[in-house]
């Protein structure tokens, strides 16, 4: 009876010894799940938010507007993150017609929370006074953007809406997740057939 007590004492103990060792593990596995999926949950809601800005842009064409009505379908989208905290800038940008890259053409915009009205930095609001628009202001002014479909079936310019946006980790226990992730969507601009 005594020898039997001993191997249950004994498993016991073993079983408990294996759990100390597997419990980090299932842990590290657990937060790893849930940080991932909060990434990838943060990366979905601002990738469709650039989308949406971006088709907004598309619709506006060489409206003076044009850059706050694509700021706005942006904030919209991002819900609860449109904070200065996470989202670090918008650049509105003209994109290489084949490669869609960005060109040096953009408009840059920040996010500040405490202003009141218009929310961004410059403030692309024509109904606020003057727009100070990006680098150069030919392009940065939506008046001299390309909505004329030449002959050929070109000339139209791609609009891009690249948003950079910083995600903070929950445990930083996992490493990589946190750091700052860039966004792109890409549009080009419907053609001006009716003339606005």
């Amino acid at each position: 009876m005594r020898l039997s007590t001993r191997r249950k004492n004994g498993e016991r103990g073993a079983a408990l010894v294996e759990f100390a060792v597997v419990l980090p593990l299932l842990m590290l596995l657990i937060f790893g799940i849930i940080e991932f999926g909060l990434l990838f949950r943060e990366r979905l809601t601002i990738a469709s938010a650039a989308s949406s800005a971006a088709r907004t842009g598309a619709t506006m064409g060489t409206r003076a507007d044009a850059d706050l009505a694509i700021l706005q379908a942006l904030e919209a989208g991002l819900y609860d993150q449109a904070d200065p905290s996470v989202l670090i800038r918008v650049d509105i940008f003209l994109a290489n017609t084949v490669t869609g890259a960005k060109t040096g053409k953009y408009n840059r915009y920040t996010y500040v929370s405490t202003n009141t009205g218009c929310k961004w930095d410059p403030c692309p609001d024509p109904a606020a006074g003057t727009v100070v628009y990006g680098t150069p202001s030919l392009w940065g002014d939506p008046v001299g953007r390309d909505t004329t479909l030449d002959s050929g079936g070109g000339g139209l310019d791609v609009l891009g809406v690249e948003i950079v946006y910083h995600h903070s980790a929950i445990t930083n226990l996992i490493p990589l997740v946190e750091r700052d992730i860039t966004e792109i969507a890409l549009v080009r601009l419907e053609p001006d057939v009716f003339s606005s």
